[in-house]
């Protein structure tokens, strides 16, 4: 599988409001109610469509022998690096359809091993959007030594005859996480597919970047 990684900073927006209750006699300009602002969409990542124009992988030796029907591109090639409590970092994530028939319900999974920050939990937060400006959504992050594509995977959606879909994540440390590094992997797979049978299981794909977690200079 072939990964090649441009990371840029951009950090999440929220909005709230509330609504007011006035008192008797007020006037109709103090009774008003506003309702909450619209929560802002971040930009889109400007390396975008540089990210967009770079080729799809070819299925490798392994590829085939493992049934993979996905291959994954991801910009930076040399990763990303994450500080405690520092400004989220984001990836673009291409996945690649290289059939000539239509992959239904593929979802997406993240996964680090389980000695990424010497067996503590890594306390990384991570969300996902369909590029180049969907909204943010939560992704649970599974830290795990074996294979596991199927835990925490959503986003599921079809990927067309030789099609495309990029996706960015959006990875960030809190103020006392640990120090660590090792591999960030994004699982490709049906959603539908059951965990038990490994025939079942193949059609998907996986790749990902290296990532790391450490304080700053």
């Amino acid at each position: 599988m072939i990964l090649f990684t441009t990371a840029c900073e951009g950090p999440s927006a929220s909005a709230d409001g509330d609504k007011g209750n006035p008192s008797p006699g007020a006037s109709a300009q103090a009774t008003r109610t506003h309702s909450p602002p619209a929560a802002a969409k971040s930009s889109p990542n400007p390396g975008f469509a540089a990210f967009q124009g770079k080729p799809c992988p070819k299925l490798t030796a392994a590829d085939e022998t493992n049934g993979y029907l996905i291959t994954t591109v991801a910009s930076p090639r040399e990763g990303i690096t994450v500080h405690p409590g520092g400004e989220p970092q984001t990836v673009l994530v291409k996945l690649c359809n290289t059939t000539d028939k239509a992959l239904r319900d593929i979802a997406l999974s993240a996964q680090v091993e389980w000695n990424y920050a010497g067996e503590r939990p890594p306390k990384l937060t991570v969300e996902r959007r369909e590029a180049p400006d969907g909204d943010w959504h939560p992704v649970e992050l599974v830290v795990a030594n074996d294979y596991q594509p199927l835990t925490g995977a959503s986003g599921a959606r079809d990927l067309p005859v030789h099609g495309t879909r990029t996706v960015e994540y959006r990875i960030s440390a809190a103020k006392d996480a640990p120090a660590g590094q090792g591999g960030f992997d994004i699982h490709a797979i049906r959603a539908d597919a059951d965990p038990l049978d490994m025939e079942d299981m193949r059609g998907g794909g996986t790749g990902g970047f290296p990532l790391t977690t450490a304080p700053r200079e």
